[in-house]
C-alpha cells in the first residue's frame, strides 16, 4: 500500500495525469460548445477516431507531423459537417446522427486501416511522425512543475490555447452570448434577431476542431501508432462531463479532471497483479459514480425548489 501511495505523489504520476486529461478535455470542450449552442454531439467519440486515423495516415503520406495534424483536423471537420447538414439543414434528430456517425467511424477506421496496412488492428507498419515534446527553459528545472508544464506533447500546449479561446468566446463575447440564447431558448433567441441556425454552425465546427484535435493527440503524443477503436471511450466521458459539468465551463473542466484522475490510476494499478479486465473498468466506475452523485445532487435541489 506505502508502494501505491509513493507513485500517486510522484512527479511520474502528475505527468501521466496530463497526459491522459488533454484527450478527455478536448473531448469534453467539444461536446460543451456543441451542447451551449443547442445541439447535443455525441459524435464526439467517433470525430475522435476518425481523426486519430488520418493524423497518422497524414503524416505518412506527407512525411510531416504538421501536415498530419492538418490533415486529421480536416477529417474531424468533414465529420463536422455532416452533423450539420443532416441536423441542421434536414432538421434529423442529432442523437441520431451521431450515433450513425460513431458507428460509421468505427467500421470506417478499420477499412481504411486494412486498405493502407493490410492489417485490421494496428498501423505499426506505417512509418508516421509524431510531433515534438516540448521542454519549457527554467521551468524544466523546478520539481513538480517540469512533471505538468514541461516535457509535454505538442498538442497539450494547443489544448491549453484552445481552453483559453473557447472560455473568452463564451464568456467574453456577443458570439458566445448568441450561442448561449440558442441553447437556452431558440424561439426567443430567433425574436431577438439571433441567426440560431448560423450560431450553431460555427458552435458545430468548433466543436469538430476540437474533437479532431483529441483524436489526433491519441495519435501523435500518447501513442504514436493508430490501434482499432483506441479511443476507447473517452469521447463519451468528456460528454459525461459536460452533461454533469453543464453551461459551466469551470465545471465541466474539474469535472474532466476529476475523472483523468481515475484514468490515470488505472496505469498505478496496471503495476500490480490483477487481471486486466478489472483494472480496465476503473475509468468508467469513477464516471459511474460521478454521474450517481451528479443525479442526487440535481434530484434534492429539485425537491428543495
Amino acid at each position: 500500500m506505502s508502494e501505491f501511495w509513493s507513485v500517486i505523489f510522484s512527479e511520474e504520476f502528475l505527468s501521466t495525469v496530463v497526459r491522459v486529461l488533454v484527450p478527455l478535455l478536448f473531448a469534453s470542450m467539444s461536446a460543451y460548445i456543441a451542447a451551449l449552442a443547442g445541439i447535443p454531439n455525441i459524435a464526439v467519440e467517433g470525430i475522435m477516431l476518425m481523426s486519430a486515423l488520418f493524423a497518422v495516415l497524414g503524416s505518412y503520406w506527407t512525411q510531416s507531423s504538421w501536415l498530419g495534424l492538418l490533415i486529421s483536423i480536416g477529417a474531424g471537420l468533414v465529420m463536422a459537417l455532416i452533423l450539420i447538414l443532416c441536423t441542421i439543414n434536414m432538421g434529423t434528430n442529432p442523437i441520431l446522427v451521431g450515433i450513425a456517425l460513431n458507428t460509421f467511424a468505427a467500421s470506417f477506421t478499420v477499412f481504411l486501416l486494412y486498405m493502407f496496412t493490410q492489417n485490421k488492428g494496428t498501423s505499426a507498419s506505417l512509418a508516421s511522425i509524431v510531433l515534438p515534446i516540448v521542454n519549457i527553459p527554467i521551468i524544466d528545472r523546478i520539481p513538480v512543475l517540469r512533471a505538468v508544464l514541461s516535457g509535454q506533447y505538442t498538442v497539450t500546449y494547443l489544448c491549453i490555447v484552445c481552453m483559453i479561446l473557447l472560455a473568452l468566446l463564451v464568456y467574453r463575447t456577443p458570439l458566445g452570448m448568441r450561442m448561449k440564447a440558442a441553447g437556452l431558448d431558440e424561439r426567443a433567441a430567433k425574436t431577438a434577431g439571433i441567426d440560431v441556425n448560423h450560431v450553431r454552425i460555427i458552435a458545430v465546427l468548433i466543436s469538430g476542431l476540437l474533437a479532431a484535435l483529441g483524436g489526433a493527440y491519441m495519435t501523435t503524443g500518447y501513442l504514436s501508432i493508430f490501434t482499432k477503436n483506441m479511443i476507447a471511450g473517452r469521447g463519451w466521458i468528456g460528454i459525461a462531463a459536460q452533461a454533469m459539468g453543464g453551461t459551466n465551463m469551470l465545471g465541466v473542466a474539474v469535472t474532466t479532471f476529476v475523472f483523468s484522475l481515475f484514468q490515470a490510476i488505472t496505469n498505478v494499478f496496471s503495476l500490480y497483479d490483477l487481471p486486466s479486465e478489472l483494472i480496465n473498468i476503473i475509468p468508467y466506475v469513477g464516471v459511474l459514480l460521478g454521474i450517481i452523485l451528479f443525479s442526487v445532487s440535481t434530484y434534492r435541489s429539485g425537491k428543495k425548489g
